[in-house]
């Protein structure tokens, strides 16, 4: 046997015992990360024992030790593809902190706990709780990324991750220390689709009915609704893997609506960037306004309620941990607060292309005016067309929307919620009544006593919704623009649909057409249904209840509360399928064209 055999039959034993470690260290570290989020909710979901918080402090141990190991197997084994990782700094450090924390808990505790008292950090509860969950997150996120590589549609797989959190989040709030009472199912069901699709409706009391604990978890999932369940599993994923698949860029591709596969980590950290950078900034905010004049609140509640209204208000969730939402008594009057809540709407329902376009031209600008400061060019250069179409449409069209909406609320209600009030007050409200029916639901005033005709008002704003690639729903600005020009050109009988110098493709005239019709059948639908489940309720009413529902604003006649069991139901499927769009919806359980190269003979037929 020749020394080449040899080495041959070595790579070949050493290839097939890598493909078995690896498995075995995947393996390890999903189990790891699974038994961690069961340790995570037993520990902050029931009230403990002695005995309880000795066996969980074993778990701890256990996980940690499976952490370690199957982390160093990986380490071992896929060397070559980690240090390709974007965050391999990171993870390194992570890795060490392992490291650190099992030495202070396990392997050096006596030496630590006497020569470094300074470490005793490392072994301190939250800080190891805290350590378990960045973890899980991370490697089970690595797991979850790989199901793109599969022929999932990516429509469906969008939709299964909704699902997926809407039943944890479900399963979550149904725990005793998530609650102050127990509550059925589905209301939990409720809270949660309404909270993971930034909806606003709920049919229990957040303020009264949740615990601490059961609004951070709303909390959270506002804020993995608001920006995608995806996106977050995919920054993980793509942070901390080596590398991914041809088909999992691709699919992450259509779920970002970008135009080219390069750069997906920097549009995702992007993002991530642009959401907690103005959810901070508003928070700080609404904290300098509301800090010591909530009755018994404390540094912690004021933060805690700065932070939670700002996520909900950027994510166009309009779920607050006030009784009486935005015209509760303790903050009907503080204006700059419902200021704050309106810009934070505004902002997240432009869309992140929109905030990514502006930020383009702002760096032109500066780049430019700095060149021209320090004579390293002569003079201004000018790109042109910086603002695409997208974002001057969805601009225009919101800045008409709030405007229009602001006077005509004003002028309706001027004469009666609004009547009494100072003229800042007059506009700050008028500001929030026209700028949350498209997808927040934030309640400035009582909706039941509200003029009919402000609530035609709000419920053609509540249809027209936001904008695309934002935290808000509807048919969005960008669809009811196209219809209504090409309605226009229709009149005019021209074929074309232009914007400025450019022409609106046939494809997206299609797709808003498409998206008109689905929209209103599923209204139909949804409140044909209501009412044979809630017989003897005005039509208006349910009608109200169901647009609100599908376009995600989570305004209602205080109604919801008093829904069936059928009718919730009725509304979690519309929650649902308003989050991840009606066409989106339909095109999950549709195959897919293959294009054909023929066409048939025209004809037409009468309109």
């Amino acid at each position: 046997m020749d020394i080449k055999h040899i080495q041959f039959t070595c790579r070949m034993y050493w290839a097939n015992m890598k493909g078995l470690l690896t498995v075995v260290a995947e393996g390890i570290i999903l189990l790891a990360s699974i038994a961690s989020l069961f340790v995570l909710v037993y520990q902050f979901g029931f009230q403990q024992t002695s005995e309880t918080i000795h066996t969980l402090y074993q778990g701890q141990i256990y996980i940690l030790l499976a952490f370690f190991i199957g982390i160093t197997l990986r380490y071992i084994v896929r060397f070559s593809e980690i240090i390709q990782e974007k965050l391999l700094y990171l993870d390194i450090s992570i890795y060490f902190l392992l490291f650190a924390v099992l030495s202070a808990k396990v392997f050096f505790r006596d030496i630590i706990r006497q020569s470094l008292p300074y470490l005793d950090f490392l072994s301190h509860p939250l800080f190891v709780y805290i350590m378990i969950l960045v973890l899980s997150v991370i490697h089970l996120s690595r797991q979850t990324f790989t199901l793109m590589q599969t022929r999932i549609k990516p429509s469906l797989l969008f939709l299964l991750s909704f699902i997926i959190v809407i039943l944890v989040g479900a399963g979550l709030l149904m725990l005793p220390n998530a609650t102050t009472r127990p509550i059925h199912f589905v209301d939990a069901l409720f809270t949660a689709t309404t909270s993971v699709c930034v909806t606003g409706l709920t049919t229990v009391d957040v303020a009264t009915t949740f615990t601490h604990i059961g609004q951070i978890i709303i909390m959270i999932l506002i804020q993995i609704g608001g920006i995608g369940v995806m996106t977050f599993t995919s920054f993980f994923a793509l942070s901390f893997m080596g590398h991914s698949s041809f088909t999992s860029k691709m699919v992450l591709k259509d779920m970002l609506n970008e135009e080219r596969i390069s750069g997906l980590f920097r549009v995702l950290m992007n993002i991530l960037f642009v959401t907690f950078f103005i959810e901070g900034v508003g928070a700080y905010f609404i904290y300098m306004d509301i800090r010591g004049t909530l009755p018994g609140s404390t540094l912690h509640d004021d933060l805690f309620f700065a932070i939670f209204h700002a996520i909900s208000a950027f994510c166009n969730a309009g779920i607050s941990t006030l009784s009486g939402n935005m015209c509760d008594p303790l903050v009907a009057h503080n204006y700059n607060l419902h200021i704050w809540i309106s810009l934070l709407i505004v902002f997240g329902g432009l869309g992140f292309p929109i905030v990514f376009n502006y930020l383009k031209l702002l760096r032109h600008f500066i780049v430019n005016t700095f060149m021209v400061a320090t004579r390293l060019q002569k003079r201004y250069i000018h790109t042109p067309r910086i603002i695409n179409i997208h974002t001057y449409i969805v601009v225009i069209s919101t800045l008409i929307l709030i405007g229009g909406g602001m006077f005509f609320y004003y002028l309706f209600e001027m004469n009666n919620t609004l009547a009494g009030l100072p003229l800042k007050g007059k506009l700050a409200d008028a500001l929030l009544g026209a700028v949350t029916p498209r997808t927040a639901g934030f309640a400035v005033a009582d909706m039941g006593a509200l003029r009919p005709v402000t609530l035609m008002l709000t419920l053609i704003l509540m249809v027209i919704g936001a904008a695309p690639m934002s935290t808000g729903g509807g048919l969005k600005v960008t669809t009811v623009f196209v219809a209504f020009l090409t309605a226009f050109n229709v009149a005019r009988e021209k074929e074309k649909v232009e914007v400025r110098k450019r022409e609106i493709s046939p494809s997206t005239i299609r797709r808003a057409f498409a998206t008109i019709v689905l929209y209103f059948l599923f209204a139909s639908l949804a409140v044909w249904i209501l009412s044979y489940t809630e017989e003897g309720t005005p039509v208006f009413t349910l009608t109200f209840e169901v647009v609100s529902a599908l376009s995600t604003v989570g305004s209602s006649l205080n109604f919801t509360p008093h829904l069936t069991m059928a009718g919730k139901l009725v509304i979690i499927a519309a929650m649902l399928i308003g989050r991840i769009g009606v066409l989106t919806f339909l095109v999950s359980f549709i195959k897919e064209y293959k294009k054909r190269d023929y066409t048939y003979p025209q004809e037409n037929i009468l309109m």
